[in-house]
């Protein structure tokens, strides 16, 4: 008798039910035809281009490999042997600093392989509202609940302590990042609360060991969550690749793997920039630091150059087939290198930041004023010194032209989550 796999059966019944968004709205616009760089082109081809071998080779070298990385990545940091567990040994005595240094790369590097994956949020890491997902990182459906993870960590004292039965703005690399680097030992919570009451009277080594005796769980969630990913895309039983493959499913998966790529607009560009930089009007006071991604390590530029370099690496296919080679093929090779040349500037921009993040809207808040930084916003190619404000505008270049030429050029709708967008 065939076993199916639960995940699976319930992800395609999301396919057959239609996973596309039906707020989505697609471009009206007409592409001049003499943009092309390449006249030739522009004649009508006898061969169709095949979005089969794109959405394939996307899949098995992008989106499966780097999920396989991520799990990879939170076992090793998540193992007994592992760096973090050698700081929690350590601890109270003289290796305590430098096995907490490494327990902090080790957290970047696993950060690192998840920025690589908010590209890709489709399939398994989609369904039962991200559920998956969001044990690994949920930053995009809300920040870390600080006050929350710190009764987690008296509450996983007891011996029925169990972290998924915690929200999940209190779990993931966020959770950790909280644990591991913010400096402050004290409790985020209000005097009312009294599961914290007492706890900033504890010694500065009771109180690091039990946050990382947490850590400790938390991570080991995240090992699970992104092996069940991966695993489910790859089971030799029932892969999800094959259902996302399917023929008869092309049109609405390419369109699924298309509106994954609008991360760089929705979270890379606003959530993560211009929200909290106050230039969104979203953020509805001079800026909104309290919304900023990776605070605690000050990663949050790098996290951004993660997302803008693995959004071309999809784009291009990697070393195969890809989304540059379509627009090339329907006669748009000037729109590839526009998006070739607009994401290496967003990439060298950031690696001229000499501030981070946190830094520069500190140095709003000190000014009492965002002109500059609007001013950076809206001319991007200037030098300022709030490099944050011209990355969010180098990247509204890409999103621009993701909205309008690629979506048409391509032939795929824009998430109705974007249309909303107001910068």
């Amino acid at each position: 008798m065939a076993r199916f796999n639960p995940l699976i059966v319930c992800l395609l019944a999301a396919l057959a039910a239609g996973c596309v968004d039906d707020s989505r709205d697609t471009s009206a616009l007409v592409i001049n035809q003499d943009s092309t760089s390449d006249d030739s082109v522009s004649d009508e081809s006898t061969t169709e281009f095949d979005r089969s071998a794109l959405m394939t080779n996307i899949v098995d070298t992008i989106v499966i490999p780097n999920y396989k990385n991520t799990a990879d990545s939170a076992h090793a940091f998540a193992k007994d042997s592992g760096v973090l567990a050698t700081y929690c040994s350590a601890i109270g005595t003289d290796a305590e600093a430098l096995a907490k240094a490494d327990a902090k790369v080790g957290w970047r590097s696993l950060m690192d392989e998840v920025q690589k994956t908010e590209m890709h949020i489709f399939g398994p890491a989609q369904i039962n509202e991200e559920s998956l997902h969001n044990r690994v990182h949920s930053y995009i459906n809300g920040t870390t609940a600080t006050c929350g993870i710190d009764q987690a960590v008296i509450l996983a004292n007891d011996d029925d302590y169990n972290v998924v039965n915690r929200a999940f703005n209190q779990r993931g690399v966020g959770a950790i990042e909280y644990l591991l680097f913010n400096e402050n030992l004290n409790h985020s919570c209000a005097s009312q609360v009294q599961t914290t009451s007492g706890w900033n009277e504890l010694s500065d080594s009771a109180r690091k060991t039990q946050r990382c005796s947490l850590s400790l769980m938390l991570s080991e969630d995240i090992a699970v969550a992104s092996t069940l990913i991966h695993d489910s895309w790859t089971s030799e039983a029932e892969p999800f690749r094959d259902a996302f493959l399917d023929p008869t499913q092309l049109g609405d998966n390419f369109q699924l793997m298309t509106d994954a790529l609008f991360y760089i607009e929705t979270f890379s560009k606003s959530q993560k920039l211009t929200i909290p930089l106050g230039i969104d009007d979203k953020c509805t006071s001079l800026t909104c630091s309290e919304l900023i991604e990776s605070p605690y390590s000050e990663t949050s530029l790098r996290n951004l150059e993660i997302n803008a370099n693995e959004f071309l690496t999809i784009f291009n296919g990697g070393e195969g087939l890809g989304f540059d080679d379509l627009i090339v093929d329907e006669g748009f090779a000037d729109i590839t290198q526009r998006f070739q040349t607009q994401l290496a500037d967003v990439n060298e921009r950031i690696n001229g930041s000499t501030d981070s993040l946190v830094d520069q809207i500190g140095k709003l808040e000190s000014a009492g004023t965002d002109t500059d930084c609007i001013n950076a916003f809206a001319n991007p190619d200037s030098q300022s010194s709030y490099s944050a404000c011209s990355v969010a505008g180098l990247i509204k270049k890409v999103t621009d032209d993701l909205k309008i030429e690629f979506v048409t050029i391509v032939g795929v709708a824009i998430p109705g989550r974007v249309q909303s967008d107001n910068d």
